[in-house]
């Protein structure tokens, strides 16, 4: 059967804030994105604030990553059912996976939903390019440690495919069930990933 890309790992600024909120000086100030430093603000800020702030009429929220802003065709992504997102701890200096959208749309979007706090995240006419349902949305209390010698040795991305410090990484369904088996490991005690999870296992059998 031909590989379909299943899942996509792509790349956000680190916020300490776990997302849910500005990011802090520092996180500024230490990104690695030109325009996050050019700007002083992130487009990333509220893509885990699901619970804070009020979502889409059709209960999806919104989130961003730059990499989103330069996928190839949307003829490759048009079979993904999972979005990880990655993000380098500047005071760690490690990158972590630290959650996903499952279920994704993919598209550049404007917020609908009204909160003050999203006038400050609307970039060139839009809000962000990927969103789920709410109860579709992981944020990792545990995050899962990657590096190019663990996500070769975990199998983590696609046979000879290599992290980037910055980007995003297609994956095979194999690499999705891998990630999620770590993450469920981390994080037993986290109902919505499980749940998740056994979706995958009994929807997605043998994809």
């Amino acid at each position: 059967m031909e590989k379909r890309n299943f899942g996509i790992l792509a790349s956000i600024s680190w916020n300490s804030r776990n997302w849910t909120g500005p990011a802090s000086a520092d996180d500024l100030k230490r990104s690695n994105y030109a325009y996050v430093k050019e700007n002083h603000r992130m487009m990333e800020d509220l893509n885990f604030a699901y619970s804070q702030y009020p979502p889409e009429p059709d209960g999806t929220f919104i989130a961003y990553t730059p990499m989103f802003n330069r996928l190839p065709s949307h003829i490759e992504s048009k079979y993904v059912e999972i979005v990880f997102f990655k993000s380098l701890n500047h005071q760690l200096n490690q990158n972590f996976i630290v959650g996903f959208y499952a279920f994704p749309n993919i598209d550049n979007c404007l917020r609908k939903a009204n909160h003050i706090i999203y006038e400050q995240y609307v970039d060139g006419g839009i809000s962000g390019n990927v969103r789920s349902k709410t109860e579709h949305i992981v944020l990792f209390k545990n995050p899962i440690l990657i590096s190019e010698t663990i996500v070769t040795s975990c199998q983590y991305l696609p046979a000879g495919k290599k992290l980037g410090q910055q980007g995003f990484n297609y994956l095979h369904s194999e690499n999705v069930m891998r990630i999620l088996d770590r993450a469920t490991f981390l994080n037993p005690s986290d109902t919505r990933l499980k749940n998740i999870k056994f979706k995958f296992l009994t929807e997605f059998k043998g994809i």
